[in-house]
């Protein structure tokens, strides 16, 4: 059988300066510790863990809602993620996506044709479904509504993309597609339709009819949990700089270590400390 191993990490939430206060009382994303954060997590991957495949699900910054100081923080991030050794792949998140006239700012900067793609490795599927940029809609909200969607021209093209495909399918999407009411929740339990993608029945439809598909990754909503729902595996990691512990201090620090073996997929979590 053929074996892979993933690291996947999420919601990195680089700033150089503290962001806009977000209305608690303590920092809830210690964006002060990304960089130490994000290099403590790269020496493992490279040195110790040495996995075959990268993968970031997006909210590499902590956006300004200023588009020329987030394409700084955008460039400055992305070249600290070029350290990465192994094969390593990322989407972009809303706070990414949040000042950008369209996503094609960040594909740029990532150096990608499309941030909707597959690659076949080592006997694996792996698609990345892009979010769409609806510049008609505000961007309250860290941005997410102007970006909660996968495009109808993205979610044909998966189709078609699927009906070809004869590998084990990995998907991986910034935002939540499995239903949660994301009770407990500091960020989304007032507001859970913020946490899950928008067009999420959708995309469902589609991922159901697939045979071979593993699994789906997702990160968004600081916090780490596996939803079985319809017989699909949904993963989703937390943020790497969510204050954990509600102390203003404790970054989170997860990340997913995964295993892949033939058809058997093994998620361990795992968490960096500085």
């Amino acid at each position: 059988m053929k074996k892979c191993k993933l690291i996947i990490f999420s919601d990195i939430h680089y700033a150089p300066e503290k962001p806009v206060n977000n209305g608690s009382i303590i920092d809830r994303k210690l964006t002060h510790q990304a960089i130490p954060l994000l290099e403590q997590l790269i020496q493992k991957i490279n040195n110790e863990i040495k996995p075959d495949i990268v993968i970031n699900l997006g909210d590499l910054v902590e956006d300004f809602n200023d588009h020329d100081k987030d394409i700084i923080n955008l460039n400055f991030i992305w070249e600290l993620l070029n350290d990465i050794e192994p094969t390593f792949y990322s989407l972009a998140g809303n706070h990414d996506l949040r000042s950008m006239n369209s996503r094609r700012e960040v594909e740029q900067i990532m150096g990608y044709e499309h941030s909707t793609f597959s690659v076949d490795l080592l006997g694996y599927h792996f698609v990345f479904l892009g979010l769409d940029v609806n510049t008609k809609i505000g961007v309250q909200g860290g941005g997410i509504l102007k970006t909660q969607f996968v495009s109808n021209e993205d979610l044909e093209w998966l189709k078609k993309d699927l009906e070809k495909n004869k590998l084990p399918v990995l998907v991986f999407n910034h935002f939540g597609i499995a239903e949660d009411n994301m009770e407990g929740n500091w960020w989304f339990e007032r507001v859970p339709e913020h946490a899950i993608l928008g067009n999420r029945k959708e995309l469902k439809e589609i991922l159901k009819k697939e045979k071979n598909l593993i699994a789906v990754f997702s990160g968004h909503q600081h916090w780490t949990k596996k939803i079985v729902e319809d017989g699909i595996n949904y993963y989703v990691v937390g943020s790497l700089t969510e204050n954990i512990n509600d102390d203003g201090i404790t970054p989170d620090g997860v990340y997913f270590e995964v295993d892949l073996e033939g058809e058997s997929i093994d998620v361990k979590e795992r968490h960096v400390e500085i």
